[in-house]
């Protein structure tokens, strides 16, 4: 019986190839097997282009689908099954990595099947490199500092609930809104009417073709906000 593989979580960063770290290059020059995830309607993987040019030369590559929908059996069936298919290549002996965008524990796919693997295959060593996530490269870019002093600082996903989303936004000194494409407009009339217009940021498409980095909400954001947006907001003068 060979021994069970090593599987890692690796983060690539937000779309900047030279933002991946160090420790995922190293990874993934001696891994086995590399997977990626996308739609279940096609293979497109941002995390495989990003990945690909660090590569060892002849590494197999694995697409996993997962299904873009709400339905919670259906996201559950293709969790377990993809989790199941890791575990395959982990206990034929062979180390693998998952390429996942941003952070590899920051509302990333990897999330949901870590505790899978940990139950399926509890003997395999799992380790998670994590990676730059996009809201840190979008305050780099404005030069905007995400958190100074005493304040603090909440991430929250513009699909939540409604009531979640205007508490924390009362209750934090900087916001960032991740998936903000999900609620885009009655995220952005709360924002005015709470007079954080003019201290909100969107980006959009960092490092990627179509990229848009707009200060302030007085504009039309409905061609702004796509897949890859998020919002910082800070209440600091």
């Amino acid at each position: 019986m060979p021994k069970v593989g090593a599987f890692y979580g690796v983060g690539v960063g937000p779309g900047d190839p030279d933002l991946i770290t160090v420790k995922a290059v190293k990874i993934l020059n001696q891994v086995d097997l590399v997977f990626t995830a996308s739609s279940s309607t096609n293979e497109y993987s941002l995390a495989r282009q990003i990945g690909l040019r660090y590569l060892k030369s002849g590494i197999p590559l694995q697409n996993l689908p997962f299904p873009m929908t709400e339905d919670d059996q259906a996201l559950k069936t293709a969790w377990r099954k993809n989790a199941s298919d890791i575990a395959e290549i982990l206990r034929s002996g062979r180390s693998a990595a998952f390429l996942t965008l941003g952070d590899c524990l920051t509302y990333s796919t990897y999330a949901y099947l870590l505790p899978i693997l940990t139950e399926i295959i509890p003997e395999a060593p799992i380790t998670s490199v994590p990676g730059i996530t996009s809201y840190q490269q979008a305050a780099a870019r404005l030069n905007r500092p995400l958190v100074m002093t005493k304040e603090s600082l909440s991430i929250i996903s513009g699909g939540g609930d409604e009531g979640q989303f205007e508490t924390l936004l009362d209750q934090s000194d900087n916001v960032v809104i991740m998936k903000m494409y999900r609620g885009r407009d009655k995220i952005v009339e709360t924002l005015r009417q709470k007079g954080l217009a003019s201290k909100t940021a969107l980006c959009a498409q960092l490092d990627l073709p179509g990229e848009k980095i707009v200060e302030g909400l007085d504009q039309n954001l409905a061609e702004a906000a796509t897949y890859f947006s998020l919002l910082l907001v800070t209440k600091r003068n």
